[in-house]
């Protein structure tokens, strides 16, 4: 096992202990309150929510890994019409909260509540991130093993299950990964549609009747799900394939009979995920253009596009050493740092938040009330996005180049720094990028922890839907979704320069 640079130790060090600040806080909250919290764990209602949260878990990740995928392999891999355009709103849902896709639909479908609206909301906000992962994964996939299924007589599906999907498993499984924890620690678009989990009702336990030992226990039991959802995707995640040059002409398959139906299934996608949340929001910001004030609007989008550009390459900077970490020097507590990460993942944001402010204002008060601790929530709650976006495109560097360059006398920090970075660069940027779309996004914590002087676009717009002031709110959000978009069709253009082969 190769020694990791000391750099990437220090940096994976110190994210680590940063990560451990919400479970020190609900530890001392437990010990605390043993007793009452032991009562919590056991009362039924806290079943119901298990029973809740789980199914909405199982349903969102499994509708968009089924979405994900199908709009990833049928706009790279197949003929189907207008494929560049379906692969531009397959992304674009990214640049759209869930809260506002949940307020977008609410307006749209009056008394739309519960669980199939959930469902739905989660899935069309949530399947963005598997198509982004699969569609880098079919770009660096070794046609070869294609072309021989092939001329062994494979069908098309036979090669699509049996030889494209083993080649994508580990991306996918990733992203449903992530998919999964989105869902276990989201808010804004469950409480506003009122269908209860964990989360809204660690919520409602803070706000309502400030019992924070109550909630701290719902908090801990969410935080088991997690590990338990963890551990099942290591278990069927796979192995990384490194990528390998091209052996022959990329393969794209003829669906024949199935070319309009597929187009139409992709239509339909694009529009519940984009033209019905886009125009309602346009509808409610030409209602509400008269009482707009534009200079709060500006400064509302500096301070998100200020928060988005620290905090992305922040967090970039620490995943980084992380995966590095992790998976080229395959170092055992490299990959317990990986797990941490992961784990907290899915700890609500509002208990980060408050597991900050409890920090801030007991051990480092010098930056209490100031964007720094809003940027150390954004490493906590943001990390495990940046991990899933740089794990493949680092473990994918052969690491026969890295090898060569220090057997040229380059020392192991140098041939990183030359070698495996620049070659993994294009999935950092991605995974950079994705980061600062979802600070974009980010609410609760916001809320909480940001600066008296600091307003976003979210904020602005959250105060506006409290008092149901949707035509205020509106202008708010369909600029925070102009803005969010940038990145993600940035990462499309990205994903389909890398395609450019298989339209060919």
């Amino acid at each position: 096992m190769r020694k990791a640079p000391a750099l990437v130790v220090v940096l994976g060090v110190f994210a680590a202990l940063v990560t451990t600040v919400p479970i020190g806080y609900l530890a001392v909250r437990l010990i605390q309150g043993w007793q009452a919290a032991l009562a919590e764990i056991l009362r039924f209602r806290t079943l119901e929510l298990l029973g809740n949260t789980g199914l909405l878990v199982l349903a969102v990740t499994a509708s968009a890994l089924v979405i994900g995928f199908s709009q990833a392999w049928l706009t790279t891999k197949t003929n189907v019409v207008f494929a560049a355009g379906f692969a531009v709103s397959a992304a674009l849902p990214l640049a759209i909260p869930s809260y506002v896709m949940a307020l977008s639909y609410i307006s749209i479908f009056n008394g739309l509540s519960g669980f199939f609206a959930a469902w739905l909301v989660l899935t069309l906000a949530t399947s963005p991130l598997v198509f982004l992962a699969v569609t880098a994964a079919l770009a660096r996939l070794d046609s070869s093993s294609e072309e021989v299924a092939r001329t062994l007589g494979f069908g098309k599906l036979q090669v699509l299950f049996k030889v494209t999907w083993p080649q994508v498993r580990t991306a996918a499984t990733a992203s449903g990964l992530l998919v999964a924890l989105y869902v276990l620690g989201e808010f804004g678009a469950i409480a506003l549609l009122r269908y209860d989990t964990f989360t809204r009702a660690i919520h409602n336990a803070y706000r309502g009747s400030f019992d924070r030992t109550s909630a701290a226990a719902l908090a801990v039991v969410l935080l088991l799900i997690t590990l338990l959802v963890i551990w099942f995707e290591r278990k069927y995640r796979g192995v990384y394939v490194a990528s390998k040059k091209q052996l022959g002409k990329k393969l794209r398959v003829e669906l024949g009979i199935w070319r309009l139906p597929a187009a139409l299934w992709l239509g339909l996608i694009a529009i519940f995920s984009t033209a019905l949340p886009i125009s309602s929001l346009v509808i409610w910001s030409v209602q509400g253009s008269s009482n707009l004030d534009l200079g709060v609007l500006l400064n509302a989008l500096w301070g998100s596009v200020q928060l988005a550009g620290l905090a992305g390459i922040g967090i970039g900077i620490f995943g980084t050493a992380i995966a590095l970490w992790s998976i080229r020097y395959r170092s055992r507590l490299g990959q317990i740092v990986e797990w941490s990460s992961w784990a907290i993942h899915a700890v609500p944001a509002i208990v980060v938040g408050l597991a900050l402010v409890f920090f801030g204002a007991n051990v480092t008060p010098w930056i209490y009330q100031t964007s720094w601790l809003l940027l150390i929530a954004y490493l906590i709650l943001f990390l495990p996005n940046a991990l899933a976006g740089l794990a493949t495109p680092i473990a994918q560097v052969p690491v026969l180049l890295e090898e060569v360059s220090q057997s040229l006398g380059v020392p192991a920090n140098k041939s990183m720094v030359r070698v495996v970075l620049p070659i993994a660069l294009p999935g950092i940027v991605a995974a950079v990028s994705l980061v600062g779309l979802t600070v974009l996004k980010e609410l609760p914590a916001t809320l909480l922890l940001r600066p008296s002087s600091l307003n976003t676009l979210a904020t602005r717009l959250w105060g506006a839907t409290e008092d149901l002031a949707y035509s205020q709110a509106a202008p708010y959000a369909l600029l925070l979704v102009i803005i969010a978009g940038l990145p993600a069709l940035a990462l499309n253009l990205q994903a389909r320069r890398a395609l450019s082969e298989v339209r060919s």
